[in-house]
């Protein structure tokens, strides 16, 4: 709580922030070029760098600054907030928990019931009752493969390819398009030509084929090199890779030649999983290096963008424009209206093919350097419409579809929840659990075709977000007491919160959420320490400075106030004390050195405890005489009457002392007092080398003149006429003089303090002395 002087910063300081800005700048470079190859060394670096020198830095701003606990605050939640950002980018546990603060975001607001069941008595489904979410599109459809399915048709996986003929007979006369989630990539005489045969019949039917990401298994596909001619059809043309992101496939394994020709679309289908095993987003775009004819790079479209391209009427070579780690863009998207038939209102309607239209016709979809989108689930599982492989292979024909009025829609023929049978599982981990593979599919076709895409927050703005929030709570927690400084922090991670919930629900916006949480309570707690620390210190400060000069009681008084202790002085009511020896020069002829030192320290000590008993502060010590005062540090309400009592006090002691020092033959000591009550300013004055608690001002001059008074008159104690006016009613004295100060312009009445009225008093207010522990 001292009063610090600005001090002039060292070469050594200049080094050590020169350090942390070096440091602080390392991290500040990895945020700007996020993505960047060297981003986590500058990152690392940068941030241990920071740590290494923060110790040192705060020192150094301590030199500098009139309030640690205000400066060393802020510089603490700044450290805190740095170290969090690199920690959520590089701690992979911490990774994990945002990953699952997502996935309960979806949980929470985006629902998970879409479809309940009812067993029979024979343990068989009754009947499904269907809940799709709201944005979940009527118009995408899947064509399941499960247990039961395996079971009515009688086979097991894989099934014959027939089954697969007879949807695509189904569906020749219509406008929908067909997909199919399985991979035909052996051959297999008699159900390749029955495939064919359909497929010359319904040319609007696509395939999805796997992207190897190892190349172990190249020589061993028959025919590869035609297939991945037949693919190129399909490949993208007009491509900006300017970063040229690694590849995370190898080759792509097309279907047989006699499909692939024969289909609309030949998309890849991998799901491209995180460390974590969840899987958020799609890969819309696959880059295979040194593929080319010539070795160049080629770029690929998944199956959902292919089947986006056909639904819309858009060609993916003409009016697809891809710019990797920034967008896919689908343009020339003709203006078509779609007839829907509502089932709530029994009557067609009519709306755009794009969800929302715009001018230039064209859909913009984000994608990060591995070319994948976000996926905007809407729903858990069984958020779009299924039906049985088997019914649709039994029961639909052209006439059925027609007069159900099913028309340009989408149908996605693909494992769903089998077991058993040979049933290999494809199920992978969304944000809803374990769901099933071309559920994550139908979810990015409905993402794309609803354009309604998730973001995360750049990371710029991420970085703002841990600095800005640790920073706030690092200006506001010292300034206020720990209390409110919890509420404070409680209702800023409540409303942050909340901010990101609903930009989560409103504008598919992520942003960090437990990470900032655990960042802000981690803040309060270490300036909760900090403040714990500087007060510690403090205390020792106002121990160490005080306890030789003031009683216990008012070094903790101090300690309970320690606002009371100004810094660079305040005004305050106070009573002066001076004393002095009388004869001190012949005395000091009459002894030796050491009997004068032993004497002078018998006399001081004595007439110290007394001030400090009666709650005076000892200003300081001018040879053989006393500076003191009442009434500071701590207001003292009654200070002139305690500075009378302490003064009689003096003199009766000195009585004591002086008949030990005749037993002695020591040269008897007497004193002279001056009492002056008014305004002085007092605190910690001098320089940042040397600084002592004192007080200064005109009162204290006429203190002084007063004491060197009682010489003229032959008393012992002389009192001002201010400090007779406060305590007139509680001391016998009796007026001296009418005297002119040097610097006043009125004559002070001065009065010779003879004792008081109350003698009770005398040990009344005296308190047992107990210097405060240093």
């Amino acid at each position: 709580m001292s009063n610090k002087e600005s001090k002039s910063l060292s070469i050594l300081d200049y080094i050590i922030l020169f350090f942390a800005v070096i440091g602080s700048g390392g991290v500040i470079t990895s945020v700007i070029l996020a993505g960047w190859e060297y981003e986590y060394s500058f990152l690392l670096g940068g941030m241990a760098i920071l740590l290494a020198s923060s110790y040192f830095v705060y020192k150094t701003i301590d030199k500098v600054s009139s309030d640690k606990q205000k400066s060393g605050a802020l510089w603490l939640s700044y450290v805190i907030a740095m170290f969090m950002y690199t920690l959520v980018n590089t701690f992979q546990p911490l990774k994990d928990l945002e990953e699952d603060s997502i996935s309960t975001r979806f949980q929470f607001l985006r629902g998970s019931t879409t479809k309940s069941e009812k067993e029979g008595d024979t343990g068989r489904i009754e009947y499904i009752a269907y809940q799709p979410p709201a944005k979940a599109r009527k118009d995408i459809n899947i064509i399941g493969i499960t247990t039961e399915s395996l079971e009515r048709l009688q086979g097991t996986w894989p099934l014959p390819w027939k089954y697969y003929s007879n949807i695509i007979e189904t569906f020749k006369d219509t406008n929908n398009i067909l997909m199919f989630d399985i991979f035909f990539v052996d051959y297999k005489p008699g159900q390749t030509e029955e495939m064919v045969e359909a497929l010359k019949k319904n040319r609007n039917v696509l395939f999805d084929y796997p992207m190897e990401t190892s190349s172990e298994s190249k020589e061993a596909v028959l025919n590869l090199e035609k297939r991945i001619d037949v693919l190129r059809r399909f490949k993208f043309e007009n491509v900006t890779d300017e970063e040229d992101f690694i590849s995370w496939v190898k080759f792509p394994q097309p279907p047989i030649e006699p499909i692939g020709e024969l289909s609309s679309g030949l998309g890849f289908a991998n799901v491209k999983k995180d460390e974590s095993g969840l899987n958020r987003k799609m890969p819309l775009v696959a880059k295979v290096r040194n593929s080319g004819k010539d070795r160049e790079t080629e770029y690929f479209p998944s199956i959902d963008l292919l089947i986006v391209c056909q639904y819309l009427g858009i060609d993916v070579r003409r009016d697809v424009e891809v710019n990797m780690g920034k967008y896919v863009k689908l343009s020339n998207i003709p203006k078509k209206i779609v007839k829907e038939f509502n089932r709530k209102t029994l009557k067609m309607e009519e709306h755009d093919i794009m969800a929302s239209p715009n001018e230039k016709r064209e859909i913009v979809i984000p994608i990060d350097y591995e070319g994948q989108m976000e996926i905007n689930f809407v729903g858990g599982r069984y958020s779009f419409k299924q039906n049985e492989i088997f019914e649709v292979t039994n029961d639909w024909d052209s006439d059925l579809l027609a007069s159900n009025q099913i028309d340009n829609q989408i149908f996605l023929v693909a494992m769903y929840y089998a077991t058993g049978r040979g049933a290999s599982k494809d199920t992978h981990l969304s944000p809803f659990g374990d769901m099933s593979g071309i559920e994550h599919h139908a979810h990015t076709i409905n993402t794309i075709l609803n354009q309604d895409f998730m973001a995360s927050v750049p990371n710029w703005a991420i970085f703002l977000i841990y600095i800005g929030l640790g920073l706030m709570i690092g200006f506001l927690q010292p300034r206020v007491k720990t209390h409110w400084g919890f509420a404070i922090m409680i209702t800023q991670l409540l409303l942050y919160g909340l901010i990101a919930l609903y930009i989560f629900q409103e504008f598919n916006l992520i942003t960090v959420l437990p990470s900032v949480t655990i960042e802000q309570i981690v803040v309060f707690i270490a300036i909760i320490g900090f403040r714990i620390l500087t007060e510690e210190e403090n205390v020792k400060y106002i121990r160490q400075t005080f306890s030789k000069f003031v009683s216990k009681d008012v070094v903790d008084e101090l300690l309970k106030h320690p606002d009371n202790l100004a810094l660079g002085g305040s005004k305050r009511e106070i009573t002066i004390f001076f004393s002095d020896v009388r004869g001190f020069t012949t005395i000091s002829e009459a002894l030796g050195p050491e009997d004068l030192v032993k004497l002078l320290n018998e006399y001081l000590s004595a007439m110290t405890d007394l001030i400090i008993e009666y709650k005076g502060t000892i200003d300081k010590y001018m040879g053989d005489a006393i500076m003191a005062f009442w009434g500071a540090p701590v207001p003292l309400e009654d200070h002139a009457y305690y500075a009378c009592v302490a003064a009689l006090a003096q003199l009766e002691h000195l009585k004591v002392l002086q008949k030990i020092w005749a037993e002695r033959n020591v040269p008897v000591i007497d004193i002279g007092i001056g009492l002056n009550s008014g305004p002085a300013v007092v605190g910690n004055m001098g320089s940042s080398h040397r600084m002592e608690y004192t007080c200064m001002g005109d009162t204290i001059n006429l203190g002084s003149r007063l004491e060197g008074s009682n010489k003229m008159y032959g008393t012992n104690v002389i009192i001002s006429e201010y400090t007779y006016e406060k305590v007139k009613d509680r001391v016998v004295a009796r007026e001296l003089d009418l005297v002119r100060v040097k610097g006043k312009t009125q004559p002070v009445r001065i009065y010779e303090l003879l004792g008081i009225t109350s003698p009770e008093d005398m040990e009344k207010m005296k308190r047992p002395l107990q210097r405060a522990a240093s």
